[in-house]
């Protein structure tokens, strides 16, 4: 079985994409995402806070998960049990649970940063497009730890021309 990334870092994924993939919607339909710009704001700082609060999360679920482990004297099965015919505590190999592993911060750190990237590429797109003025532009930005450059504010530019 696959294994799978962090509820933190599929949730960044998740909204990193949306916000990618609204950046490049035709006039039409970014005018209805233009109305749920608080929306897609407040998601994109949600998926940035989630990341940012993990390390704490992590800290507190390892702390319990090791702590029940000890107080009960939790033993699993990491093979075959022919009575239950898969995985169980009375199957073979019993041994002590491994401590839960935390995510790399580099993958933590790649996730926040698609989420940026993302945003600011969809709000350089409702710039360009006029669904957003500059003063909107940068308190959105400012909200969301994202840095803009002089070219961002080129409404003449392509919407190619937004920079990653």
């Amino acid at each position: 079985m696959k294994e799978r990334a962090s509820y933190s870092i599929e949730r960044a994924a998740l909204i990193a994409d949306q916000l990618a993939r609204l950046a490049t919607q035709n006039l039409h339909q970014l005018a209805g995402q233009a109305a749920n710009l608080h929306f897609w704001i407040s998601e994109a700082a949600h998926a940035i806070r989630t990341i940012d609060e993990y390390p704490a999360r992590f800290g507190r679920l390892r702390e319990a998960q090791v702590g029940w482990v000890k107080r009960h004297g939790t033993r699993i099965s990491g093979g075959y049990c022919p009575q239950c015919c898969g995985v169980c505590e009375l199957g073979p190999e019993v041994e002590t649970p491994r401590a839960p592993q935390r995510t790399p911060s580099e993958d933590l750190t790649a996730a926040r940063e698609d989420v940026r990237r993302a945003a600011r590429r969809y709000l350089v797109r409702l710039y360009r497009a006029h669904f957003l003025d500059e003063d909107a532009l940068r308190r959105a930005c400012d909200e969301l730890g994202v840095g803009l450059e002089a070219e961002d504010l080129d409404r003449d530019a392509p919407a190619s021309a937004i920079q990653s």
